[in-house]
């Protein structure tokens, strides 16, 4: 009976060890890079933003209308249809729909006319005391 174990866990041994094998030692079937479409506009929309200076006009223009950005602006850039812009605002003292509004249409004047997609605006009020 012992014989008979011993001879079984050393077929199921090898047979484990055969496909391990086979399957290590197959040839690689070589798959085409395809390039994704989302990390290539990713590249050129960021290469567009630093070539059109957007952030700098952006605060620029925000500042002008009144506002109080922080001096950095976030992106959260899928697609061409889904893209992001996070806008850290201090020392507001009200903000409603008007004001909401006002910073998107800034946003999308100067998105169009550095022929860049419209962004979703994302305001984040930053209380300083």
């Amino acid at each position: 009976m012992r014989g008979l174990i011993k001879g079984l866990f050393i077929l199921f041994s090898l047979i484990v060890i055969t496909a391990a094998l086979m399957k290590y030692n197959q040839p690689s079937s070589e798959r085409p890079i395809q390039k994704n479409p989302e990390i290539n506009y990713a590249d050129e929309i960021g290469e567009k933003l630093q070539n059109t200076n957007f952030t700098k006009k952006i605060l620029v223009a925000l500042r002008a209308a009144g506002y109080y950005p922080d001096s950095t602006i976030g992106y959260l850039i899928d697609s061409p249809n889904n893209q992001v812009i996070t806008i850290q605002l201090h020392n507001l003292d009200k903000f409603d729909k008007s004001t909401e509004s006002e910073i998107q249409n800034i946003v999308n004047s100067i998105a169009e006319n550095n022929d860049l997609q419209l962004f979703m605006v994302n305001i984040r009020l930053i209380d300083v005391h």
